[in-house]
């Protein structure tokens, strides 16, 4: 009898430490409902939209073009006089851009921009394209006579970059 009791008190205590176990979780259920009704009513208050302010959401994004580059070929091959001696500058360039006008441009008016690039070359300091202030000097300039002759000859002048590619002295 004893032990029939003791059984009884036992199942006793598992329907109490059951009964808590429910009452815990049905407390846990309703923090989380009231959680997601929480974040329901901010999105529904906030408008339910993600993303920038209304302002900017009717200004179309401006898509860049992807880069396009042309090479001026053949490369450069110019000779400069230095303190008497004879020096040989060999530059291979690149132009970039993000208008396919602009590539067909510079192809069509190739002779006019190699003519002025060799002057631009040849009349160049070998002490100064030894430096690197003296190279992007050099590039900045090489920009310009590509732009100045692009727009002298009424085509799109919208070079973002020139580069050398190879720069040889000797």
């Amino acid at each position: 009898m004893a032990t029939r009791e003791a059984d009884l008190e036992l199942g006793g205590d598992a329907k109490k430490s059951a009964g808590g176990k429910k009452s815990l979780l049905m407390m846990g259920g309703g923090a989380l409902a009231l959680v997601a009704v929480s974040i329901g009513a901010t999105v529904f208050l906030v408008g339910g939209k993600s993303g920038p302010a209304p302002a900017a959401e009717h200004t179309p994004a401006k898509v860049e073009a992807p880069a396009t580059y042309t090479a001026l070929e053949p490369p450069f091959v110019v000779n400069f006089e230095d303190e008497g001696a004879i020096r040989f500058l060999q530059v291979t360039i690149e132009v970039m851009s993000r208008e396919p006008k602009v590539a067909e441009a510079v192809k069509l008016h190739m002779p006019a921009i190699r003519d002025q690039l060799i002057v631009l070359f040849s009349g160049s300091d070998y002490a100064t394209l030894a430096s690197r202030e003296g190279k992007d000097q050099l590039r900045q300039q090489a920009l310009d006579t590509l732009k100045k002759i692009l727009k002298a000859q009424g085509a799109p002048d919208a070079i973002e970059g020139l580069y050398f590619t190879n720069f040889v002295m000797q």
